[in-house]
């Protein structure tokens, strides 16, 4: 039986080949990875991340991840993560990739955050994806796959139960994508933990998205982090969400930091975190307009809540009275 050692090198040998044969010069940090021993054991992480300091100035382009894609093909079964986040990756290069990633039987991880992925990569990748129910988390923060991407992406939703962390943050997703993924997860799917949506694209009032969030909310019983930052969410569209969350009781972590919130919205979520449901550990509220009532309602709250462990109300115009 090969060691992991000896098939990296194998799929080192075979991507030098590759780049001979196409006439491409070999990423020399690529192969320095590949060429790393490794400790004793069945599976290694397919690792590149292009913020690496050592792997800054030699990113992943298209043509690199298509010639490693087929090196590493033969030896999928011993690979079980795959992080290319912060490289040079585009649709081109995604076709190979996505052929790649299905071909590793039991792929637990896969991190693309910070590349060039558009539409139509996203839809390939969700393609490729959608019926591996091994995978455990995928984060695609940072790239260009918009609504029509991401629409393909919550097919992933419908069929894997094994999901626990989805990760669409900086996207340029829209109402209608948004409104796809709170529907999917209130009613097809209770197995997700974790959603990072940070930074949609809302073209329409922001608020007409809070009444989804909020259905999915009152009816979804898996989600345990969700992440709402940057949604130009108001306290009347916050209203909304926590009438639905005084039935849900299994959210602990809610990010809705950089919204717009005022003292109101604190009132909203004080009456949230006082009911018998909520078993929020975390409320993050940094980078809104709560101001010095705001900070009232959230001690009245906070006097008698029993779970809540972190708050931030980091530059929300607190004064002294207020603290």
């Amino acid at each position: 039986m090969s060691t992991i050692t000896e098939v990296k090198q194998r799929i080192s040998q075979a991507y030098q080949e590759n780049c001979v044969n196409s006439e491409v010069a070999p990423n020399k940090a690529l192969i320095r990875f590949l060429e790393e021993p490794e400790a004793e054991k069945e599976t290694f992480n397919l690792i590149f991340r292009g913020n690496h300091k050592l792997n800054f100035s030699s990113r992943l382009c298209d043509e690199d991840v298509i010639l490693l894609s087929a090196a590493v093909e033969p030896y999928a079964e011993y690979v079980s993560h795959v992080d290319f986040s912060y490289n040079l990756i585009s649709d081109t290069g995604i076709n190979s990739l996505a052929r790649l990633l299905s071909a590793i039987p039991n792929l637990e991880s896969i991190n693309l955050q910070g590349n060039q992925i558009e539409i139509d990569g996203a839809k390939v990748l969700a393609e490729h994806i959608k019926d591996k129910n091994t995978v455990e988390y995928i984060n695609l923060n940072l790239n260009n796959i918009q609504t029509d991407g991401v629409l393909q992406i919550v097919l992933v939703l419908f069929n894997n139960k094994a999901l626990r962390e989805l990760h669409l943050a900086d996207n340029k997703i829209d109402h209608d994508g948004i409104s796809g993924i709170m529907s999917v997860l209130g009613w097809h799917n209770n197995t997700l933990e974790v959603l990072n949506v940070d930074n949609a694209n809302y073209t329409s009032i922001g608020q007409e998205i809070a009444i989804h969030i909020a259905k999915m909310l009152q009816t979804n019983r898996g989600l345990e982090k969700l992440s709402l930052r940057k949604h130009a969410l108001n306290s009347e569209g916050l209203y909304t969400i926590t009438e639905h969350l005084l039935d849900n009781n299994k959210l602990r972590v809610l990010d809705l930091s950089c919204n717009k919130l005022t003292y109101k919205g604190c009132e909203h979520l004080g009456k949230f975190i006082l009911s018998d449901n909520c078993v929020l550990e975390s409320l993050n509220l940094a980078n809104n307009r709560t101001g010095h009532y705001g900070a009232k309602a959230m001690a009245l709250a906070l006097s008698k809540n029993k779970t809540l462990m972190h708050l931030d109300m980091t530059t929300n115009d607190i004064d002294d009275d207020g603290l």
